[in-house]
């Protein structure tokens, strides 16, 4: 069994990579996914060839335990390269995979090969277990990193997107990183402990996460596409993304409550060059443009769309929503639509219209967006509302 799980997990992380190298217009994160899924498949060949071909010695191979060194540092670039963090990859970035290089240059130069964990043994080698636990803090390094780095991700996209699907938010990357900890958790405790049943649930494991990871990574299109290294997030231009996954998960962090205090944004702004009479235009500029235009019914709305449509600088834009409206833009867009299906479901010429085109209409992309946004700035479901009206 463990045999079918290698070979099945090698031969999807090759297809994987291969997709992604001949996808066209393959961005930088495409192919940081592309380099990872290889190395995820190269410990499974090592295995798969060591079971069908006795004796075979694959020199590159021989350091398949500390091939999971570089998980934790691809996972990061990953995620720097999705949101817009890093636009190319420089010699400094390959600092993270220094352990990994300096343990395999001194297995090729030595010889030195640590003995595979084996389920049938009752106890592994010292060496093993020294190996387990120093991946496993590594990893749990990384994924601190990650989770720190996707909360704030999450604290940048209501400022530029008015739909929140998951290729936006990219909440799956945070199940995705606890993922790769468990399996190597798995790994770890099997080793330390000697309880060698756990091996073949680390390798299914593994299997599963290839499969996971591969799955969400072919459909995710870049969120950020900063112009200027070291530009500030919320002065990057998004890419289009993904709008077809069904769920719209609610961004951590701090936006939940969609406002922010007058101390947090005179500290955020407090060199923007936005003067109070500037402000005082674009903010019944946007007023009105929102009422006499209906922007807002566009599902892809974004404040760079908006801001070019309206020809107001997007910082400024930015500035008026969270400093005159007290929202960041992702609620202010939606208290929009909202009032409009509310006036919808008012109307009595609409009464035979179905809540699902009621939403679309008035720019929403999904009925689970709709009902999500809806209870959260009314209180109460679609349903319940058309229900109160009747």
């Amino acid at each position: 069994m463990m045999d079918e799980l290698m070979f099945t997990g090698m031969v999807h992380a090759c297809f994987t990579a291969t997709f992604l190298a001949a996808k066209r217009g393959r961005t930088l994160n495409d192919t940081v996914l592309a380099v990872w899924m290889i190395f995820m498949a190269l410990p499974l060949l090592s295995g798969v060839a060591g079971r069908f071909f006795d004796g075979i010695s694959i020199p590159v191979l021989r350091s398949n335990l500390i091939y999971p060194l570089t998980y934790g540092p691809f996972l990061w670039l990953y995620v720097q390269t999705l949101t817009g963090h890093i636009g190319q990859l420089r010699p400094a970035h390959l600092v993270h995979f220094a352990p990994f290089a300096a343990i395999s240059l001194f297995q090729l130069l030595s010889g030195w090969t640590p003995a595979m964990p084996n389920p049938t043994d009752e106890s592994f080698s010292p060496v093993v277990r020294l190996i387990g636990a120093v991946n496993l803090a590594l990893l749990l390094a990384y994924t601190v990193a990650v989770i720190w780095r996707l909360r704030q991700h999450g604290r940048e996209v209501v400022e530029h997107f008015s739909e929140l699907s998951s290729g936006v938010t990219l909440v799956w990357l945070y199940w995705v990183t606890l993922g790769v900890f468990g399996v190597f958790l798995l790994l770890f405790l099997g080793s330390a402990l000697s309880i060698n049943t756990l091996l073949p649930i680390h390798i299914a494991a593994l299997v599963a996460f290839i499969l996971t990871l591969s799955f969400f990574g072919l459909r995710q299109a870049q969120v950020f596409d900063r112009k200027a290294a070291g530009s500030e997030p919320t002065m990057s231009a998004p890419r289009a993304v993904e709008h077809t996954v069904p769920a719209m998960p609610e961004p951590a962090g701090p936006q939940d409550s969609g406002t922010e205090t007058e101390g947090d944004s005179n500290s955020r702004y407090s060199r923007s060059g936005l003067t109070e009479e500037r402000a005082e235009r674009i903010s019944r500029k946007l007023e009105a443009f929102m009422r006499e235009d209906q922007p807002y019914l566009d599902a892809e709305l974004t404040i760079e769309k908006l801001a070019k449509r309206m020809a107001v600088p997007r910082h400024y834009l930015t500035q008026v929503i969270s400093e005159r409206h007290g929202k960041n833009f992702y609620l202010f867009v939606n208290e929009y639509r909202i009032e409009a299906v509310k006036a919808a479901l008012r109307d009595p010429d609409g009464a035979e219209r179905t809540l699902l085109d009621i939403a679309y209409a008035a720019g929403f992309n999904s009925k689970s967006t709709f009902n999500t946004a809806f209870k959260r700035l009314t209180g109460m479901t679609p349903s319940q509302y058309r229900r109160q009206m009747s």
